[in-house]
């Protein structure tokens, strides 16, 4: 008993320090089904998206695009803010029109907003100096797939929702993994019976592979003494 003990503190310290410093991506809120494409950003055109962050420290949003499988050169802007009523931005941030990819996220990225958990948000896009043959698009869901939030154009909601993901970024530390820890096995009995099952378990199977070790260390040794012995004799 005492060596199991022993056994799950040490797991538990080491789980610990491991997750101590790791850095995780987590989606804070997403629309991934597309159906149609929309028009050519041209000048004078916004394409937007409101939604509602379910993470703290929000740092990217990836935003399904297209480029016609051409060379586009019109610069995009992309703003965010926490709401579609014409508020401050929050980020602003001006894409090189080769950046916008095709058929796949353009990533943007921002310093992190540490108290995003349940913050409203509102996102958009413009090319002020694109043309038509020299623009870029994006791709849309016409029907109403995520609930928390709505697709803009040019400032008015329109039916349906922008492809997009938002991403959180949360970096482990020491005391918050164990507050973690701790607040879960309070909220989760079953989690608790879980983790000490698993963490049994392997204390069970360390202490195990060590006692199999010990004769065969004791055999050595006494095999080593009866040699030394009859050399004596």
């Amino acid at each position: 008993m005492k060596a199991s003990g022993i056994g799950l503190g040490l797991l538990v310290l080491l789980t610990l320090i491991t997750l101590s410093g790791c850095t995780l991506n987590n989606i804070a809120a997403q629309q991934g089904e597309a159906t149609e494409l929309w028009g050519e950003l041209v000048g004078g055109e916004v394409f937007g998206q409101s939604f509602v962050s379910t993470r703290d420290n929000l740092y990217r949003i990836d935003l399904g695009t297209a480029t016609f499988a051409r060379a586009n050169s019109a610069p995009v802007i992309f703003h965010l803010q926490s709401g579609p009523l014409a508020s401050p931005d929050i980020v602003s941030a001006t894409l090189p029109g080769a950046a916008i990819q095709n058929d796949r996220p353009t990533v943007i990225e921002f310093t992190p907003l540490m108290d995003s958990m349940d913050k409203t948000y509102y996102f958009f896009i413009e090319s002020p100096e694109a043309e038509p043959g020299n623009a870029i698009t994006v791709y849309a869901n016409g029907y109403d797939q995520y609930a928390a939030g709505s697709a803009y154009r040019n400032g008015r909601a329109v039916a349906g929702d922008l492809v997009f993901t938002a991403y959180n970024r949360e970096t482990f530390s020491f005391s918050g993994v164990l507050h973690e820890l701790l607040s879960r096995v309070v909220r989760d009995v079953s989690f608790l019976v879980w983790w000490g099952l698993l963490t049994l378990g392997v204390c069970a199977g360390l202490v195990a592979c060590s006692l199999r070790g010990l004769p065969s260390e004791m055999s050595g040794d006494s095999a080593h003494d009866a040699k030394i012995g009859a050399q004596k004799g």
